[in-house]
C-alpha cells in the first residue's frame, strides 16, 4: 500500500476543524439564546415579574447534536402556559412564540455562516 504525502496533516486539519466549527456554534447558540430570553423577558406581562424571571435558556449537547432550550415557568410561575395560550376563561397573551418564530427564520442562515466560518479556506 502506498504512502499519500500529506494525509496525515489533511487528517489533523480536519479533526481541528471540527472542533473548531462545534465551539463557534455553542457560542452562537449560547449568545442567541441570552438574546432571546432578554427579549422573551421583556415582552412576558410582569404582574408579580415571577414569570419574565423563570425564563432560562441551555445550550445542550448530545450525540445527535447540539440544540438550545428555552424554558419558562417552574414553581413559581406554573401559570405560564396559560398566559401563552390562553385559557376558556383568559385569552393568549403570547410572549415566547413571537421570539421564537421571529429567530427560527434566521437560525439556519447564521448556522450556515458558523459553519463556513470555522474553517480555514486558505
Amino acid at each position: 500500500m502506498a504512502d499519500v504525502a500529506g494525509i496525515g496533516d489533511l487528517r489533523s486539519s480536519i479533526s481541528s476543524g471540527i472542533v473548531r466549527q462545534r465551539q463557534k456554534l455553542l457560542a452562537d447558540l449560547d449568545a442567541l439564546g441570552a438574546r432571546m430570553v432578554a427579549e422573551i423577558r421583556e415582552a412576558a406581562p410582569k404582574k408579580t415579574g415571577a414569570m419574565a424571571a423563570s425564563v432560562r435558556y441551555e445550550v445542550v449537547q448530545t450525540d445527535k447534536g447540539v440544540s438550545l432550550r428555552i424554558s419558562v415557568g417552574g414553581e413559581s410561575a406554573f401559570y405560564a402556559p396559560y398566559v401563552e395560550f390562553g385559557t376558556s376563561h383568559a385569552p393568549a397573551h403570547s410572549f415566547v412564540r413571537p421570539v421564537v418564530h421571529q429567530e427560527e427564520k434566521r437560525i439556519p442562515g447564521r448556522c450556515e455562516n458558523t459553519v463556513y466560518d470555522s474553517w480555514d479556506f486558505s
